[in-house]
C-alpha cells in the first residue's frame, strides 16, 4: 500500500522534479506534489496548503537551498526540509545543516530519499509529540501558577526537610516577602519558636501518616499581628519515591473575633434577661414592703384612731380627728416617695436636667455626700427612650457609688454635641478593677455594671469605665438623641 504524501518541490528542473516523485513512488509513497523555483511561489504555496516535506535543490539560478529554508522559518512551518544537490561538498553540506536542513543528500544517491523522508517524517511525528507535550506543560504550569498566584489564600509545598520549595504570593505576603526569598527556608526562619515547632509538628504528622490533616493555629503576620488561620495540610507524591507536604491557609481571624463576641453577647443577654427579673422582683418586693411596712400600717392606725374617735366626746374627737390628718399627710409623703423611687415626675414634667439635679442633690444629701450636678448649654426636650435610659443610668451609678464606693464626692455632668447627648459621672471612692468587675458580670454574679452598659447599648449610645483601686471611677456615656440599635458586642 502506497503512503500518501505532499511534497513541495523547490526545484527550477522538472526533469529533477519528476526523478524525485518517481524514486518516491518506488520507495512506497504516493507523492502529491508541487514544484515551486523562486521565493514568492515558495511563499504562496506554505500558506495555501499543507505539506509533509519540503525538498529543495541546494542551488538554482534566482533562488537557493538555502533562501527556501529562510522563507521556511519565516512563515514558522514546522515540517522536514531536505537538501539535494549534483555537486554540494561535505563543508556546504554541514553548513546547510546547521542552518536547520534536516538532511542532505546527492542526486546520484537519490535512492536513498525514501528512507531519509521515513526516518524524518518519523522524527516529525516525535518532535511534534514532544513540543505538544511540552506546550501542554507550560500552559499547564501556566495555569498552575496563574491560579495559585491569584488566589487569596496561603499556599506552599515543603521537602522532606521541610523546607519551602513553592510558595504562592500570599503565602510570601504574609511574611512580608517575596516568594523567591522564602524558597529554602524554614518555618523557624518566618515564625516565633512555638509557631514553628506547632507547624514542624504537624507537617511531620503529614509525612508520617501520609493522610491530611486539619488544624487552627494562630501565626504572626509580617506586621506581627497575630492571625488565626484554618491550615489543611496533605502528602504530596512527586514521581516515584519523593513525598513532599503541601498546605493551605484561610484566614479565619476576623469570622473568629465574630464568633467569640456573639457568643459573649449572647452570654450577656440571657444575664441581663436574668437580671430583669431580679430587678423586676426586687423592685416588686420594695414596694411590697413599703406598702405593708409603711402605708399599710400607716391606715392601720389611721383606721383606729378614727374607730376610737366615734366613741369619744366632742372634745376628744378633734383631737383623734387632728391626729388622723396628720397621719394621712404622712401616708400621702410614704406615698410620693414610694412614686419618686419608681418614675419622678420630674423628668415627664420638667424634662431630664431638672429630674437629674433633683436626684442627686437628694440622694447624695441623704447619705452626708457632696453631690454637684452641671450642664452646659441648651437642653430641651429629648425623645423618651434617651431621657429616661439617662436617668436611670445615673440611678444606677449613683445607687453603686453609695452601696461600695465610700467617696465623699459626686459629680454629674450633661452636655450635648450636634448628634449626641454627652453624660459624665465622676466619684473620689475607693475605685475598683474594671476587667474584674465585667468577669463577676459575665457570671452573674453582679448586674450594675451590666446594666448601665446594656441600656446605653439598646438605644444606640455607647459607655465607657475607667477606674483603679483608689482612683475613684470615671463613666462616660454617649447617647444619640434618637434612639437607634448598635451591634452587641
Amino acid at each position: 500500500m502506497n503512503i500518501p504524501l505532499r511534497v513541495l518541490l523547490v526545484e527550477d528542473v522538472s526533469e529533477d522534479a519528476e526523478l524525485i516523485v518517481r524514486e518516491l513512488k518506488r520507495g512506497g509513497f504516493a507523492p502529491d506534489w508541487l514544484r515551486v523555483d523562486n521565493a514568492k511561489a515558495m511563499q504562496s504555496a506554505l500558506e495555501e496548503s499543507k505539506w509533509d516535506i519540503v525538498i529543495s535543490d541546494y542551488s538554482m539560478p534566482s533562488f537557493s537551498g538555502l533562501n527556501a529554508l529562510e522563507v521556511l522559518k519565516r512563515l514558522k512551518v514546522q515540517i522536514p526540509f531536505i537538501i539535494t544537490s549534483g555537486t554540494i561538498g561535505e563543508q556546504t553540506a554541514v553548513e546547510a545543516m546547521r542552518a536547520g536542513a534536516d538532511d542532505f543528500f546527492l542526486k546520484q544517491n537519490i535512492a536513498r530519499l525514501p528512507l531519509a523522508i521515513e526516518r524524518e517524517l518519523r522524527d516529525t511525528v516525535l518532535r511534534r509529540k514532544k513540543l505538544a507535550s511540552e506546550t501542554s506543560l507550560r500552559e499547564t504550569q501556566a495555569r498552575f501558577h496563574a491560579f495559585m498566584n491569584n488566589a487569596p489564600m496561603p499556599a506552599w509545598i515543603k521537602d522532606r526537610d521541610l523546607h519551602y520549595v513553592y510558595v504562592n504570593t500570599a503565602q510570601a505576603s504574609f511574611f512580608g516577602m517575596s516568594p523567591a526569598e522564602m524558597i529554602g527556608r524554614d518555618d523557624f526562619d518566618l515564625m516565633s519558636i512555638g509557631a514553628a515547632q506547632n507547624s514542624r509538628h504537624h507537617d511531620e504528622q503529614v509525612l508520617a501518616t501520609k493522610e491530611s490533616l486539619s488544624t487552627q493555629e494562630t501565626i504572626a503576620d509580617e506586621g506581627l499581628t497575630a492571625r488565626i488561620l484554618n491550615i489543611t495540610r496533605f502528602p504530596l507524591n512527586v514521581g516515584e519515591c519523593t513525598l513532599m507536604v503541601a498546605g493551605l491557609a484561610i484566614d479565619v481571624t476576623t469570622q473568629v473575633h465574630i464568633d467569640k463576641n456573639l457568643k459573649a453577647a449572647n452570654q450577656r443577654l440571657q444575664i441581663l434577661s436574668s437580671s430583669v427579673i431580679e430587678v423586676q422582683e426586687r423592685e416588686r418586693q420594695h414596694l411590697a414592703r413599703g406598702l405593708h411596712d409603711d402605708v399599710g400600717q400607716s391606715l392601720t392606725a389611721l383606721k383606729i384612731m378614727l374607730q376610737a374617735a366615734q366613741k369619744n366626746d366632742a372634745e376628744n374627737r378633734n383631737a383623734k380627728l387632728q391626729e388622723g390628718i396628720e397621719l394621712v399627710s404622712s401616708i400621702l409623703s410614704q406615698v410620693r416617695t414610694l412614686s419618686l423611687e419608681l418614675r419622678p415626675p420630674q423628668l415627664d414634667n420638667l424634662g431630664l436636667v431638672s429630674a437629674l439635679r433633683w436626684y442627686v442633690e437628694s440622694k447624695t444629701s441623704e447619705d452626708g455626700l457632696h453631690g454637684w450636678f452641671e450642664y452646659e448649654g441648651e437642653i430641651t426636650k429629648l425623645h423618651p427612650d434617651i431621657e429616661n435610659t439617662c436617668f436611670r443610668i445615673v440611678q444606677e451609678a449613683i445607687t453603686n457609688i453609695l452601696r461600695h464606693a465610700r467617696a465623699s464626692n459626686i459629680w454629674v455632668r450633661l452636655d450635648k454635641n450636634e448628634s449626641n447627648l454627652i453624660l459624665r459621672i465622676r466619684d473620689d471612692g475607693k475605685g475598683f478593677d474594671v476587667d474584674k468587675a465585667r468577669e463577676h458580670a459575665v457570671r452573674g454574679n453582679s448586674f450594675g455594671l451590666l446594666n448601665m452598659e446594656e441600656r446605653a447599648l439598646l438605644v444606640g449610645g455607647t459607655m465607657d469605665i475607667t477606674s483603679s483601686l483608689g482612683s475613684g471611677v470615671s463613666i462616660d456615656v454617649v447617647l444619640p438623641f434618637t434612639p437607634g440599635i448598635r451591634e452587641l458586642t
